[in-house]
């Protein structure tokens, strides 16, 4: 596969390129040996196939239809990691309890908390034990509940999707340590370029700070990025009629 790579140099310069790699994964791992930290990676991802596939292919379609026959025609499929979409107190409140009102596996309590593009977060500690145990939960599936909360659905679609990732990770020969530290560098360059983007948008002039506002507002939903609120001093946008 073929991807296309934006980056920043030390000197704030913004630069691009293109890598050939067998994933959006092996790509970054790539970048990163090479001294560059991409904060977006543009390419369509092949379709999941591994040798290990194979061997669990009954077991993960047992799976799959016992989840069916659970949750019903409710959308269970897994989605690119975005800022938790819907009631904002519901959202808080997984937020503040580690999501353990949600889930409560020590993996997908580990993978939520990289759900959201560009929020903070404490990097965790593990032990070769715990680190283990993350490993060894992949071959249980999320826990999908029928009639849950939308906002609960859409963590755990984004936690199936980031365990999809961690699966190709390990199968391209990387360990759950150095999962880990990509889903840390990857966090932090978001949180980095957001907090680069605020800055861009103070330091315009004023005349041109709406359009500045709205052109890094668009650039951060396009990476699932929690937009900028409006900046302070300039008018409120008429309301729609």
């Amino acid at each position: 596969m073929k991807y296309r790579y934006f980056y920043q140099t030390k000197e704030n310069e913004n630069r691009e390129g293109w890598i050939k790699a067998r994933s959006r994964e092996n790509a970054y791992a790539l970048l990163r040996k090479s001294g560059i930290r991409p904060y977006r990676l543009i390419g369509d991802d092949p379709v999941n196939w591994r040798p290990y596939a194979a061997g669990g292919a009954i077991a993960v379609l047992a799976l799959a239809l016992a989840a069916v026959l659970v949750v019903g025609r409710e959308d269970t499929r897994p989605r690119a990691r975005a800022q938790i979409a819907g009631d904002r107190e519901t959202v808080a409140a997984g937020v503040y309890s580690g999501w353990t009102n949600v889930l409560s596996s020590a993996l997908d309590l580990t993978l939520a908390r990289y759900a959201q593009p560009g929020r903070y977060v404490e990097k965790p500690v593990f032990t070769d034990e715990e680190r283990a145990a993350l490993a060894a939960g992949l071959d249980t599936p999320v826990p999908y509940v029928g009639g849950e909360p939308p906002e609960h659905r859409m963590l755990k679609n984004i936690v199936a999707k980031m365990r999809e990732d961690m699966r190709a990770y390990l199968a391209e020969g990387g360990d759950v340590a150095g999962y880990l530290d990509f889903l840390d560098e990857r966090q932090a360059q978001e949180r980095e370029f957001r907090e680069k983007a605020l800055d861009a948008v103070y330091r315009a002039p004023e005349s041109l700070r709406e359009r500045a506002w709205l052109g890094v507002n668009a650039r951060l939903k396009d990476m699932g990025i929690e937009p900028l609120a409006r900046p302070s001093g300039l008018p409120e946008a008429p309301k729609e009629q």
